[in-house]
């Protein structure tokens, strides 16, 4: 439904939010919900300025921050796509198994567009088509939808709701308000029901600040994902220095949603299980999202610290990935402006790791103990003098290099 994809360019780049409303069966099972956005958690709607950029919003902080799994469990989650969405390759790696994608009223059946819908279709989506009128444009849509909703606030077309049915189409009537309301589409067909007779939309707050790296770094990344010959080195060095989207990886690379038998610790192995499609549609959904830059300040110093423990948990034979790992998350509640509780329940980076950050257990614990000293110019014996200075070397040159 277009009105609540809605968006305020002069509000706070930290106050937007979600709300989902409940999709329910004939039995009232509640079986999928609604995506909407919210310029912040107390509007319901406003008038929409860029829709393209609501989705993107509205899907970074669904699958990104809060996640599938704990927003919505098992039930799909249906998202309002229009047509400067539909035709962006760079937005089909969202979880096609969880994801229907609704097809806006106002969508042209553009050559591009149902280009688009047969390529989803074959990528494994389903689709739904908004606010249904039988007419040319919608006509077209029709082979690629498996879902039809009716706004029944308008008169019902009974005659076509029995065609579509008969034509194999699962109908969804929405803004059911009453038990009249659903009773009477109940006997018409419909099979699906989404209003106020169930549950009004229902706000979703993330408590994550957004703060990312800057749009060059963040194209420069994009640029390398089309690669023919893509280099996860070269992509791990600008995830680094972009904690919203490092922050991102983690939590789906480790979410149930994706099958992981343990943790993953290591930002190569949660890149591989990502996988290039779905990198390619988080970066594009953070960059359209739009979202406010991350303090150089305070990420040039996590980067140091990153990059020192790297080095030295390569000079004590430690894995120096689960080292750098360790240095930047023990500082991220820094970097993104949140507290040290939000960070531990947002993001599992496994016993080892969580424990050397919050105990300072093992030896990647002593490590950051011994990092943290060296920041203070109290160095270990075998801390050589000259890996603070090269590891602040190495994180300005990572954030100064095409920020924007």
């Amino acid at each position: 439904m277009s009105k609540n994809l809605t968006s305020n360019h002069s509000d706070s780049l930290s106050k937007y939010t979600i709300a989902i409303q409940p999709i329910v069966d004939a039995q009232l099972h509640h079986i999928a919900d609604e995506l909407l956005y919210r310029a912040n958690n107390s509007i319901e709607s406003a008038t929409v300025i860029d829709d393209v950029q609501a989705t993107a919003r509205a899907c970074a902080v669904a699958v990104y921050e809060i996640g599938l799994d704990d927003l919505c469990g098992p039930r799909s989650l249906f998202i309002n796509a229009s047509e400067g969405w539909l035709i962006n390759p760079d937005l089909t790696g969202l979880p096609s198994q969880r994801v229907v994608i609704e097809i806006l009223e106002n969508t042209p059946a553009t050559k591009e567009v149902l280009y688009a819908l047969k390529n989803l279709k074959q990528l494994g989506y389903k689709l739904a088509l908004d606010d249904f009128v039988l007419d040319s444009q919608n006509q077209a849509f029709l082979p690629f939808c498996d879902i039809i909703k009716f706004d029944i606030s308008n008169k019902i077309p009974e005659k076509l709701v029995k065609k579509l049915i008969e034509d194999g189409f699962t109908l969804l009537a929405e803004r059911v308000e009453t038990q009249e309301d659903f009773d009477y589409c109940k006997l018409l067909g419909f099979s699906l029901f989404q209003g106020y007779f169930y549950e009004r939309p229902k706000s979703q707050v993330s408590s994550l600040a957004r703060r990312s790296a800057s749009q060059a770094n963040q194209l420069q990344l994009l640029a390398i994902l089309y690669r023919d010959n893509v280099k996860l080195s070269d992509i791990s060095s600008l995830i680094a220095r972009d904690p919203y989207l490092l922050h991102a990886i983690f939590k789906r690379a480790n979410s149930a949603a994706k099958g992981t038998r343990q943790i993953q610790t290591k930002l190569i192995d949660c890149l591989q299980i990502i996988g290039l499609r779905e990198l390619r549609t988080l970066v594009a959904i953070v960059m359209l999202a739009a979202n406010s830059p991350a303090s150089k300040l305070n990420l040039i110093k996590g980067l140091t610290r990153a990059f020192a423990c790297e080095i030295m948990a390569d000079h004590r034979n430690i894995d120096d990935q689960e080292g750098f790992i360790t240095g930047l998350f023990s500082l991220m509640p820094t970097i993104l402006d949140v507290s040290e509780e939000v960070v531990s329940r947002e993001i599992k980076l496994g016993k080892t790791i969580e424990e050397a950050i919050n105990k300072r257990s093992g030896s990647l614990g002593q490590l950051l103990d011994d990092v943290e000293s060296a920041e203070k110019q109290l160095s270990p014996l075998d801390f050589p003098d000259n890996i603070m200075i090269q590891a602040a070397a190495k994180a300005r040159a990572l954030v100064d290099c095409h920020t924007g």
